[in-house]
Order: structure tokens, then C-alpha cells, then sequence
């Protein structure tokens, strides 16, 4: 019996309910677990947790504390929480823990329990009614919700998990003959005029830019926000190598176009990875196009590389 074999022997066995994810994606649950939430093991596996735990209600910051939380191993989260099955109500509770080997973050692991026959000996009050409304205006909202997981709150574009997620199903499904690009947009001295000029003023450089990146890329390509003046853009179906550095230079066009006075000027630097449809590994295409933008910075800014080859101009 091998390890993973065993390991599920043992959590299959345990009355509290386990769920296993990665970047917010659930990959293991146990019987315990489909018996307290009333839900099938095809209706949570491969699903994001942040759609299969929407059914709970009295909680006004558990949606939100859920949504961050999946996302930040660093966290700790528990509560007592009541969730409508669809039949019946429960008192749950919840506790988060990160998962580590070797101080490597592996993902998080949600341990539950139900307490309800506890709570009803406390004299804990189930309204049914009520919990239906909430639930009701919950589903309704479940847009907002999943909107707000998977963007980047200031820009609105894809934070870096979800487009880490998404490059990686396109690149996958990418067939051989066909090419796509990545691009990783750094924006040079953006630092000094956050510094100098304020918060305010960045932020409103930042939200300019990505308002340029979706003009520039089409609705088809994925675009996101890593963080600071970090951008990232999966360019798919380029026919050829002029359409993507024709791109490149509409970027930086764009970059000088933010803001620029005798003190300061904004502008891009950006590295770009083309890549095929044998290319299925998305760790080594990003870091093609993250070292291609070291390059540019070291021979001046303000300009691109391809493939780590020399800034074009």
C-alpha cells in the first residue's frame, strides 16, 4: 500500500470532515466531509472552495474571510458558522491550517465539525426562514463573490492566482503548430512617483495602465496584476513574431503616455516569452519572459526583449 493510499484509509475513517486544497482549489475531501455538507464528492472535487461554501449564512464576513484565507496559507481562520444544507440547517465548525514539508507551503487543509446537536443543548436558535433569505440573496450574489477572489481590487484585472490557473488550462489545451506569448510588464520608476508624488497618484497610474492593457490585448488574452507595478498578458493565437512585438511597442507607447515632466518619467519594461504548443510547462515560460525583462533593465529601460535576446528597440 503506498503512502497516498494510506493517508486516505486513515482520513476516510475520521468523523470530522477534511478538505484538502491548493491555491483555492479543492483536491481531497473525505466521507466525513460530503455527509456534513450534504454534497456529493463530484460536486466539491477539482471545484473552487469558494464557490461550494456559498450556502452559508449569519456569517457577514465569512464570505470575505474565506475568500482571503484560501488564498493566504500564512492565515489561521476559525468559527462557528450556520450552513443550510437545502433540507436542514447545521452549526458548523470551521478551522483552517497551512500545510507544510519543510517549510514549503503544500496548501491548506479545512478541518469540520458538526455541532449542531451541541448548539441546540445550548439553546442555539435556527430560523429557518431566515436562513433561506440569506442564502437566497448569497446565491445571488455569488458573482460579486467569485469576481472579487479571482481580481486584482485595485486594477480589476486577474490577481496572480487566477492567472496562473488560467495560462496554465490554455496552455495545456494549446495544440502543436499554434504559438501564444507571455509578457511580464514591469513599469520603470513607478516607485519614485509612488514615493514622490503619493499614493493616490499611483494608484491612479496603475488603474490608467491596466485601462490601456485591455484596450491594447483583446478580450481573448488574459491579463493580470501580480502586485506593485508588476502586469501579466497570455497573448494567444499570434500568427507570427511581428504581431507580437508590434504589440510590445504599443505597450510601451502606452507606459510613456501615463505621465512624464522634466523629474520624472513613467515607462515599460517588458520581457516576452514566445512559446508553442510543446511548451507545456508555465513555471519555465514565465520565467523566460520575467528574465527577458532583466535585460531590458540592464541595457536602459524603457523598452523589450524577446526570448531574453538583446532590447529590442
Amino acid at each position: 500500500m503506498n503512502n497516498e493510499i494510506f493517508y486516505r484509509e486513515i482520513l476516510s475513517g475520521i468523523s470530522n470532515g477534511v478538505i484538502y486544497l491548493q491555491k483555492g482549489k479543492i483536491l481531497y475531501v473525505n466521507p466525513a466531509a460530503t455527509e456534513i455538507l450534504g454534497k456529493n464528492e463530484s460536486e466539491l472535487v477539482n471545484k473552487p472552495l469558494a464557490e461550494c461554501f456559498f450556502e452559508y449564512s449569519e456569517n457577514d464576513d465569512f464570505n470575505q474571510i474565506i475568500l482571503e484565507v484560501i488564498y493566504d496559507s500564512s492565515r489561521r481562520y476559525e468559527k462557528i458558522v450556520q450552513y443550510f444544507t437545502g433540507t436542514e440547517i447545521k452549526h458548523i465548525h470551521i478551522l483552517t491550517s497551512s500545510l507544510k514539508f519543510d517549510n514549503e507551503p503544500l496548501g491548506i487543509i479545512v478541518l469540520f465539525d458538526d455541532i449542531t446537536e451541541l448548539m441546540k443543548l445550548r439553546g442555539a436558535a435556527l430560523d429557518l426562514e431566515k436562513i433561506k433569505a440569506i442564502n437566497l440573496q448569497l446565491s445571488e450574489s455569488r458573482d460579486f463573490y467569485k469576481r472579487n477572489s479571482e481580481t486584482d481590487k485595485l486594477t480589476g484585472l486577474l490577481n496572480k492566482i487566477t492567472f496562473e490557473n488560467r495560462c496554465n488550462e490554455y496552455i495545456q489545451s494549446l495544440s502543436e503548430g499554434k504559438n501564444a506569448a507571455m509578457f511580464v510588464i514591469d513599469l520603470d520608476n513607478f516607485k519614485k512617483a509612488n514615493d514622490t508624488r503619493g499614493h493616490q497618484f499611483g494608484d491612479l497610474i496603475l488603474r490608467r495602465f491596466a485601462d490601456e492593457l485591455r484596450e491594447i490585448f483583446d478580450t481573448d488574452s488574459i491579463i493580470g496584476r501580480f502586485g506593485g507595478d508588476e502586469f501579466v498578458i497570455l497573448l494567444k493565437n499570434v500568427p507570427d513574431n511581428d504581431f507580437v512585438t508590434e504589440k510590445a511597442r504599443t505597450v510601451i507607447k502606452a507606459a510613456q503616455n501615463l505621465y512624464s515632466d522634466k523629474d520624472l518619467r513613467i515607462s515599460a519594461s517588458i520581457g516576452i516569452k514566445i512559446f508553442s504548443g510543446t511548451e507545456k510547462n508555465y513555471s519555465k515560460i514565465f520565467e523566460t519572459a520575467d528574465k527577458s525583462v532583466y535585460v531590458v533593465k540592464t541595457q536602459g529601460r524603457n523598452g523589450f526583449s524577446v526570448n531574453e535576446t538583446a532590447k529590442q528597440s
